[in-house]
C-alpha cells in the first residue's frame, strides 16, 4: 500500500466530507466506507506498539549485557589475581608462557585520604580560583590611583598599513 497515496484520497474525502464532522458516527462510517482510513490508523498503531515493545526488549537485552560484562570483568580481575599470586608463591617476578608472559612489580604510591579534616590548610587546594581583574585594575591606573603589584605598561608600537 502506497500511504501517502492513501492519506491524499483521505484528506480529499475529508474535506468533501466536512459538513458531516458534527456527527462523529456518520462521518467516520462514510469516511471509513469511501476510504482505509480505519484500517491504517489500525495498522500504524500495531506497528508503533511493535517498534515500542522491540526498543524495550533490546533495553533489557543491554541491561543483561551489562550485567554480564561486569560478571566477566570481575573474574578476569580475579584471574590477574590468582596469576599474581602464583608468581608471589613461585618467587618469580616473571614468567614467559606460550599464551603470555605474565610479570609483576611493585604498585605505585598514591595517597588515601583518611581524615580530610586533619590535613594542614597549605596543603589544600582552593576550590574557587583567584586571578586579577585588569579591566579595573586599569580604570583605577587611569584614575591616577596607585595599585599595589600593578602598573601600566606602554606595549609595541603598532604598524598600520592601507590599501586604500
Amino acid at each position: 500500500m502506497n500511504v501517502n497515496a492513501d492519506m491524499t484520497l483521505i484528506a480529499a474525502m475529508a474535506e468533501t466530507l466536512a459538513p458531516y464532522r458534527d456527527d462523529e458516527e456518520t462521518y467516520l462510517d462514510t469516511l471509513d466506507g469511501e476510504t482505509n482510513v480505519l484500517d491504517l490508523v489500525d495498522r500504524e498503531i500495531i506497528a508503533a506498539q511493535s517498534d515500542e515493545s522491540l526498543a524495550e526488549a533490546i533495553k533489557a537485552h543491554i541491561a543483561d549485557l551489562r550485567a554480564r560484562q561486569s560478571r566477566i570483568e570481575m573474574r578476569a580481575d580475579a584471574h590477574r589475581a590468582n596469576i599474581r599470586l602464583l608468581l608471589q608463591h613461585i618467587a618469580l617476578p616473571k614468567l614467559e608462557r606460550p599464551m603470555a608472559t605474565v610479570s609483576v612489580r611493585p604498585g605505585n604510591v598514591s595517597v588515601k585520604i583518611i581524615n580530610e579534616a586533619e590535613i594542614p590548610s597549605q596543603l589544600m587546594r582552593e576550590t574557587v580560583s583567584r586571578a586579577p581583574d585588569k579591566a579595573a585594575i586599569k580604570a583605577q591606573l587611569d584614575a591616577g590611583e596607585s595599585v599595589p603589584g600593578a602598573e601600566l605598561t606602554r606595549g609595541n608600537d603598532i604598524l598600520t598599513m592601507r590599501t586604500k
